[in-house]
């Protein structure tokens, strides 16, 4: 062999299955170490996403669940394994779930939800308007009060059971279950109430023996501070069971203790045969009016009852007799004929009154020399006069009898009872003749004309 000849082997299957070998276990074992290499990035790729998971999250009471608050951030798919439709966010309280993440892999982590409450309440302020020794309850202070929990409402300082009057801001404080307060001022305004309640609707009135008498018909009071202030009605001098006059006397207090009073006549008496409800006959007189168009809302008080006096006497035809046994009987017969005598003139004078509001009652002469005879005394103005629609006829110059005083009435045909008024009703001294135009049915002020 030559030196440097290359000594050629001899192939074999033996060799051949060695060679094979030989590239198996190497390629089995490049696999392995690419398994290894495999399995240790998923994990640090399972690692990576389970790192990517909070343990535990905190949200506020009535939050809405939502899975983003355990994640980091990023874009891989996360979920609850657990059902938290049943988790009721407005109780605080900690909450164990499982969360699940990935994509090609899935990982699960058992985390931890707190629900805390760190909101404080909300309110809105009601200005109160209070006496100096009203203090109102604290939760009357605070309107609109919203939180998931309760909420209790107090004064956030000392409150003295008396104040000043004057203007104040009082700090009231709100606390929920949690402990979290807010403090709310509301303004005060303290006063020191010393006027009285203002009596409403008292007036004279008429009652039946043996009737059940409705003494606050009608009668209120109003303060200017208390919405409710109480009315009493004395009755000791009523005597139910016997005609007569008889004061009732009506008293308001006010929460402060502030109080007034009204003094009434009651006319008890016997009812009589034939009576009327006042209302039903006033309502017959208010349609007279209109459709004789004998006075309307622009004239005063005065006007008025001028007017309706000079109707009534020209309007009635006289008759020599009529039913007396009550005005509202003299007045319907007098609205539903046009007839009758002095009775049923001074009836429907009074009806028609009554109708626009004006107060009158019924005089009778006294002494009575050849018959008896009835007119009216009107309140006008806060003060009584005589009106008398049916005038004698020895009177030739006059047709009817409007606001005379007594000194102005003739003796012999107006004369009356004073004993028999009832009480506090006085007659007018002070003559108003200079202001009424009798032609014209006006009345003068200052010398001029007033329609």
């Amino acid at each position: 062999m030559r030196k440097h000849e290359v000594q050629r082997k001899t192939v074999t299957p033996e060799r051949i299955r060695k060679a094979r070998g030989k590239k198996v276990g190497a390629f089995l074992f490049k696999l392995f170490i690419f398994a290894v290499v495999c399995v240790g990035l998923l994990g640090l790729y399972a690692r990576y996403l389970y790192t990517g998971i909070r343990p535990d999250a905190t949200i506020e009471t009535g939050s809405v669940i939502d899975v983003s608050v355990f994640t980091t951030g990023g874009n891989t798919p996360t979920s609850f394994l657990t059902d938290v439709s049943g988790i009721d966010t407005s109780v605080p309280g900690s909450y164990g779930l499982k969360v699940t993440t990935g994509k090609y892999i899935k990982v699960t982590r058992d985390v931890i939800l707190n629900v805390t409450d760190t909101t404080a309440p909300t309110g809105t302020a009601v200005p109160q308007c209070i006496y100096i020794d009203g203090l109102p309850d604290a939760s009357s202070t605070v309107t609109d009060i919203y939180d998931l929990s309760a909420v209790s409402v107090s004064y956030a300082e000392a409150m003295p059971e008396v104040m000043s009057a004057g203007e104040y801001t009082v700090p009231v404080k709100l606390c929920d279950a949690s402990g979290n307060e807010t403090v709310i001022d509301v303004p005060f305004t303290v006063i020191e109430d010393t006027t009285a309640p203002l009596i409403e609707g008292a007036h004279d009135f008429e009652a039946f023996i043996g009737d059940a008498i409705a003494y606050l018909d009608g009668v209120t009071a109003t303060d200017d501070y208390d919405p409710n202030p109480s009315v009493e009605v004395d009755t000791s001098a009523v005597n139910v069971s016997e005609e007569g006059y008889y004061p009732v006397t009506y008293v308001a207090t006010d929460a402060q203790g502030n109080s007034s009073s009204v003094t009434i006549n009651l006319h008890l008496r016997v009812k009589p045969e034939r009576y009327y409800d006042p209302e039903e006959i006033y309502e017959l007189a208010r349609q007279v009016i209109a459709d004789n168009n004998i006075c309307d809302d622009s004239m005063s008080d005065m006007e008025k009852a001028f007017r309706i006096v000079a109707w009534v006497s020209e309007n009635i035809h006289y008759m020599m007799d009529s039913d007396k046994c009550d005005w509202t009987a003299g007045a319907y017969d007098a609205l539903t004929t046009m007839h009758g005598d002095c009775f049923n003139y001074m009836a429907l004078t009074r009806a028609l009154l009554g109708a626009e509001g004006i107060e009158s009652i019924t005089v009778e002469r006294y002494p009575i020399n050849v018959s008896s005879h009835y007119w009216n005394l009107v309140k006008i103005d806060g003060q009584w006069y005589h009106c008398d629609a049916c005038v004698f006829l020895n009177m030739t110059d006059i047709t009817f009898i409007f606001m005379y005083t007594d000194d102005e009435l003739d003796p012999g045909n107006n004369s009356y009872d004073h004993d028999t008024l009832p009480p506090g009703v006085t007659v007018a001294t002070e003559s108003v003749q200079d202001m009424l135009d009798y032609d014209n049915l006006t009345v003068r002020s200052e010398g001029n004309e007033e329609e």
